[in-house]
């Protein structure tokens, strides 16, 4: 109703009709300017006492007042024009105030709208090839470098909710691989000797404020580990992420097995700090076998982190792992040098842009992590990460990974993991498929005091 009366207010304002209504209404109107004055302000007076008489709707005579001043300023601008009101005009501001208190509000009018919501069920299987020619002083060998194949899907159960499952399967297909490995390195892919291995199988539910899931998925730990695992064909040994040569499933800061996990969202920090809602990531684990230990488990395992982010691609994160061991007085316990419950304490920032990545992660690991012979120690660790797109799809790499125990440490022997990384990467397709050649420039020294050498490596990412 109000733009019909907003048309007519514009209407009868406008200067050449105001003119010509001034005209007629001189010859043909009986009506003298003061006569029609009165008249308009009786009818004036008695619209506000119909409308403040009800008060039970503001909004109405908010309305009812709009019309009122309406009808004043036609009088107002009849009488400069020295010219009776014309009662037709009259007429129509009174049709339009009657029409506006009989008509539904707005908020009456609009209609609601039913969703009909369908449950939909999506998926997908994807994969990715990976191989690599690799050269030691040990010898060289061309082989798999970590080549996956999965099936995720997923039922949406709500219009905001998921039930969703994956499963994923990893390649090792030559068995030389893992030995050309650094003492204490990791590939993350299994157990040696294993061809094909789980790398994940989870089900779980998903929400914009809850992830909840179970089975042997991707760690809290991860979250602030994976700041800094990306180099293509090294990295990942100097925080325990995958720690005593296994995917790090078994105290929970790799791939986790048998994980309970749920990660809450929280979006209560202020908006002028300019950051993503805080998510707070925690995991639970309970009867996993200690790696390099035969015949004893971890009682109950903790896992929390988080990972705070700001909107200009800066991001920091937290992430503490435990897990508990009982029996220290058993003798392959002992023997493995382990002198409490299993601890790894990360912290980890990274910048980011189109042209650059810079990433640093900082650990400490008590009763973790292992030496090349599988002895576990207290110490300390860190990882750098650093990539510039020199030109085009063409980007330079580079880093370096480092782990020592403590000084007092003597079960540790002479070990000392550290090497730089300078390597080359053509981005064939964004990140999943790419060429690369890396020059890992090793000083490790194995619990004996050996060296490895360094290790060149080219290799190819086909991800679909």
């Amino acid at each position: 109703m109000l733009p019909r009366l907003h048309l007519f207010i514009v209407f009868c304002l406008s200067p050449g009709l105001a003119q010509a209504e001034v005209a007629g209404d001189a010859v043909d109107n009986v009506d003298t300017p003061v006569n029609a004055a009165d008249r308009l302000e009786q009818e004036q007076e008695e619209t506000r006492r119909q409308v403040f008489s009800e008060g039970e709707d503001p909004q109405a005579q908010t309305t009812i007042e709009r019309q009122v001043e309406a009808e004043e300023q036609i009088q107002q601008e009849y009488e400069k024009k020295g010219a009776p009101v014309a009662e037709e005009q009259l007429d129509k501001v009174r049709e339009a105030v009657q029409a506006e208190e009989d008509e539904p509000r707005p908020e009456r009018e609009k209609e609601v709208q039913k969703v009909v919501f369908e449950p939909a069920l999506e998926g997908k299987i994807y994969g990715s090839i990976r191989l690599h020619y690799r050269s030691t002083d040990q010898g060289s060998i061309f082989g798999d470098a970590g080549s996956r194949l999965g099936a995720e899907g997923g039922w949406r159960t709500r219009p905001d909710a998921w039930l969703y499952a994956r499963i994923e399967a990893g390649f090792n297909v030559l068995d030389e691989l893992d030995q050309l490995l650094s003492p204490g390195g990791s590939s993350g892919e299994g157990e040696q000797g294993d061809s094909v291995f789980p790398r994940l199988y989870t089900i779980g539910i998903e929400t914009p404020a809850l992830v909840a899931s179970i089975g042997k998925n991707w760690s809290t730990y991860y979250r602030v580990a994976n700041f800094t695992d990306r180099f293509d064909s090294a990295g990942s040994d100097a925080l325990g992420t995958f720690n005593a040569n296994t995917d790090g499933g078994a105290t929970g800061t790799g791939r986790a097995d048998g994980v309970f996990q749920s990660r809450a969202y929280m979006d209560f920090l202020p908006e002028t700090w300019n950051v993503e809602p805080f998510n707070l990531n925690v995991q639970l684990q309970s009867g996993q076998p200690i790696p390099r230990v035969e015949g004893v488990k971890y009682q109950n395992a903790i896992g929390l982190s988080t990972v705070l982010e700001l909107s200009d691609d800066f991001t920091f994160g937290i992430a503490y792992n435990r897990a508990q061991i009982e029996d220290l007085d058993n003798a392959a316990v002992q023997a493995a040098g382990i002198k409490g419950d299993a601890k790894a304490l990360l912290f980890g920032a990274r910048w980011f842009d189109e042209q650059w990545y810079l990433g640093f992660t900082i650990a400490r690991l008590e009763n973790h992590e292992t030496t090349d012979k599988g002895t576990y120690f207290l110490g300390w660790g860190s990882e750098l990460y650093a990539r510039s797109r020199l030109i085009k799809n063409y980007w330079f790499v580079t880093g370096y990974n480092w782990l020592s125990p403590d000084e007092d440490q003597t079960q540790a022997g002479q070990f000392e993991l550290l090497y730089g990384v300078v390597g080359l990467r053509y981005s064939i397709d964004d990140f999943k498929r790419l060429a690369y050649a890396e020059w890992r420039l090793d000083s490790t020294i194995s619990e004996d005091g050996e060296t490895l050498g360094n290790i060149f490596t080219i290799g190819l990412r086909w991800g679909f």
